[in-house]
C-alpha cells in the first residue's frame, strides 16, 4: 500500500502538523503489486515520486488507473523515468472516459510533435476481462458519485477507491477474496465516497477473508479503527506490505 489518503492526504495542508501519529500520516491512495515477476502500479496520485523512493520502487510494468482526478493521476509525469528504464513505453488501462480525461489533462504527453522529456506510455481502453503481460485482470464497474469508475480484481485480491455504491454484477465478481482494499473516507456519509460504517457492511457482503480500510481522511484515526473495527477489518497505512 503506497498511500492509504483521501484526495487532501493526511495532515491536511495549512493544519496543526504537531502530534500527528506515524500511521495518521497518509499519502493520496495507491498500491503496488508483484505477481508472477510483473510489476503492477494502480493510480500515480500526485505523491507518487515520494511513494517510489520510500518503498525502493525499481520497475512497473503496466498501470491501471480507477479514475481520472488528480489525487489519482498527477504524478503521471514520474512514469517517464520507468519509461526509460524500460527502454519502452508503459502500457497504462482505464475506461475510456478516464484516459480521455487523462489525455487532455496532460495533452503534452500525448503531443506527436514533442517527442521528448515526457512519459512514453500507450494509453488503452478497458473493455472488459482481459490478460496484460501473463496476468488476468478484471475491471470492477462501481459508482463514484455520478461517475462510473474502476477498481480491479487480480487473483484473489480486489480494490476499491473512491466509491460510492458497487452493483451487485460487480459484487458477484468478488466472491472468494483472500484481500480486499476498501474505500471508506470518514464516520459520517458522504455522496462520493463510502463512510466507515457503509464499508464495514460491504465487506461483510461480499465476505473478502481479509479487508483493509483505503483513502481515510485525516479524522480516521488508525490506532482507534484498528481497536474497535470487527475482526477481518483494519485499517490500512502507508508502507503496509501483505503477501498473499
Amino acid at each position: 500500500m503506497l498511500g492509504s489518503g483521501s484526495s487532501v492526504g493526511s495532515p491536511v495542508v495549512g493544519r496543526d502538523y504537531e502530534n500527528v501519529k506515524e500511521k495518521n500520516w497518509r499519502t493520496r491512495s495507491s498500491v503496488y503489486i508483484s505477481i508472477d515477476n510483473k510489476d503492477i502500479l494502480i493510480d500515480t496520485g500526485p505523491d507518487f515520486r515520494y511513494q517510489a523512493i520510500k518503498n525502493g520502487i525499481k520497475n512497473i510494468d503496466f498501470v491501471l488507473y480507477t479514475h481520472s482526478h488528480a489525487d489519482h493521476t498527477h504524478g503521471i509525469d514520474d512514469l517517464r523515468i520507468y519509461s526509460y528504464i524500460r527502454k519502452d513505453r508503459i502500457n497504462c488501462f482505464g475506461n475510456e472516459y478516464t484516459l480521455k480525461e487523462i489525455k487532455q489533462n496532460f495533452s503534452y504527453i500525448f503531443d506527436l510533435k514533442n517527442i521528448s522529456g515526457k512519459p512514453r506510455l500507450n494509453m488503452k481502453i478497458i473493455n472488459g476481462e482481459f490478460v496484460e503481460q501473463k496476468i488476468h485482470v478484471i475491471p470492477l464497474p462501481i459508482i463514484h458519485k455520478d461517475w462510473n469508475v474502476l477498481g480491479y480484481r487480480i487473483d484473489n485480491f480486489a480494490y476499491i477507491t473512491d466509491c460510492s455504491a458497487i452493483p451487485e454484477e460487480t459484487i458477484n465478481k468478488m466472491q472468494n477474496l483472500d484481500l480486499l482494499i476498501l474505500d471508506a473516507l470518514r464516520f459520517s456519509q458522504h455522496d462520493a465516497h463510502l463512510s466507515v460504517e457503509e464499508a464495514v457492511e460491504l465487506s461483510k457482503k461480499i465476505k473478502a477473508k481479509r479487508t483493509v480500510l483505503t483513502h481515510m481522511g485525516s479524522d480516521l484515526d488508525y490506532y482507534d479503527l484498528f481497536d474497535t473495527l470487527p475482526k477481518g477489518i483494519e485499517p490500512g497505512y502507508d508502507g503496509l506490505l501483505i503477501e498473499l
